[in-house]
């Protein structure tokens, strides 16, 4: 019989799997307080999922974004359908930002102060969503440097009017209808208000290079980087104040320019989205995720869970419900920044945001049942007793119940996706035979 590993690699893997997890039960050893779970306490949620389908079409891309509420309260529903000409590397990260935008948005506007609100996933992953701008432009640096930076708050200042006005129409549309489909990400209907930005850009010289190039020429070491934070610089102010003076030298196209404040618009409208949402009281929960927090800490080349797990079993004899603060940055003095740096420009803009990044994000593991998974839990607030007594009022057999009745309910949307577009597609072959080859080369990707 054929196979692929042999002993000799399987019992090779056994002993680096058992010397590793020897290692992590020594220095885990009385460092892990593992807490008893509260008990629940009354609370009203909604929790908000997200889903995205797409379907490539000989270099066009058509694609749904959705996010969904589910909670104590009528269910609600944002939904985005779009084309864009297809840009490897680039269009899929612009759906998912809108996708999180959306996500964010209804979150920020559904139920009251009294509701928490329950987000699939992580906020420091929130939290270090970097806009993805086209290949020629290194960043926002470029459109500051060729408006010029008042002309850039200017552009700033109208398009955050522009999103307040958009908050109050899309609270008012929920309060009528809990589904909304038309104007819900507002960077694509406004981008041709904002010509006088791009086409001032048009022209500009700057310089550029390929990345990995300079970076290997920069040699940036973890100091320099470390010294250029301190000083409120970004690793993109390194490499720009590098390539000011090594670059090749480019001219901004139209095209590239108009593209760039498109982006820009779209992650001003994502960060908008963020800080409204983090007024509300948040809880994060992970199921799938690789963290090094305490390994790290530890001097353990591996992720966290499945060694708690194993010393958590060691030292109870059973796999016990309880929870472990990772990280409280009201009781410690060494602040775990989040690596991701917002511009300087945009910083005042967005101020709640700025201080998670500068402070860190309350972080602990949970267990809510005997023999059940170990979540990463996150949070706006501080965990406690008190906060993971009201996420628990929600919790059944293991599971967090309106997150599972939330993911369903996105998951309808894409079902509808693929039977919407398999209507548009023969709405343009009877429209425009020409327009088959689009059909007939695409669509093999459908995600």
């Amino acid at each position: 019989m054929y196979r692929l590993i042999s002993k000799d690699q399987a019992d090779k893997i056994l002993n680096m799997l058992t010397n590793e997890l020897r290692e992590a039960e020594n220095v885990l050893s009385g460092k892990i307080e593992w807490k008893p779970l509260p008990e629940k306490r009354e609370s009203k949620v909604y929790a908000v999922d997200g889903s995205q389908g797409k379907a490539r079409l000989s270099g066009t891309i058509i694609y749904t974004v959705a996010s969904f509420a589910f909670g104590n309260g009528k269910s609600a529903r944002l939904v985005y359908t779009n084309a864009m000409i297809y840009n490897h590397g680039i269009s899929d990260q612009i759906i998912r930002l809108q996708m999180e935008t959306l996500e964010n948005k209804l979150g920020a506007l559904v139920g009251t102060d009294e509701h928490m609100i329950l987000m699939d996933g992580t906020l420091t992953g929130s939290l270090t969503r970097p806009p993805v701008y086209p290949e020629s432009v290194r960043g926002i640096t470029t459109v500051m440097n060729a408006l010029g930076e008042k002309s850039l708050e200017q552009l700033i200042d109208d398009f955050i009017h522009k999103l307040n006005d958009h908050y109050e129409e899309l609270e008012r549309k929920l309060a009528e209808k809990r589904e909304i489909r038309e104007f819900v990400i507002l960077a694509d209907e406004v981008v041709d208000e904002y010509s006088e930005f791009y086409k001032a850009m048009e022209g500009y010289t700057y310089r550029d290079a390929p990345l990995p190039s300079n970076l290997r020429k920069l040699k940036v070491s973890l100091i320099t980087l470390q010294e250029a934070a301190e000083r409120g610089e970004t690793i993109e102010d390194v490499i720009n104040r590098y390539l000011s003076e090594y670059g090749e030298e480019k001219t901004l196209t139209l095209e590239d320019a108009k593209n760039t404040i498109h982006v820009v618009l779209g992650y001003l409208e994502y960060l908008y989205s963020l800080e409204k949402l983090l007024q509300r009281e948040l809880i994060y929960i992970a199921k799938s995720f690789y963290n090094r927090k305490i390994t790290s800490k530890l001097g353990i080349s591996a992720v966290d869970v499945p060694f708690l797990d194993a010393y958590l079993l060691k030292v109870y004899g059973e796999e016990l419900p309880g929870y472990y603060v990772i990280y409280d940055p009201e009781k410690t003095e060494e602040k775990k920044k989040i690596a991701h740096r917002l511009p300087r420009v945009l910083r005042k803009y967005f101020p709640t945001v700025q201080e998670f990044i500068e402070k860190g994000v309350p972080s602990a593991y949970i267990r809510t049942m005997k023999g059940g998974v170990i979540y990463l839990l996150q949070s706006n607030r501080t965990i406690g007793g008190e906060l993971i007594g009201k996420l628990l009022w929600h919790e059944s057999s293991g599971y967090i119940r309106p997150l599972q009745r939330a993911h369903e309910g996105v998951k309808i949307e894409q079902k509808m996706f693929k039977a919407e577009l398999e209507a548009l597609m023969n709405y343009l072959k009877r429209k425009n035979k020409e327009l088959r080859v689009f059909i007939k080369y695409g669509r093999s990707p459908l995600e």
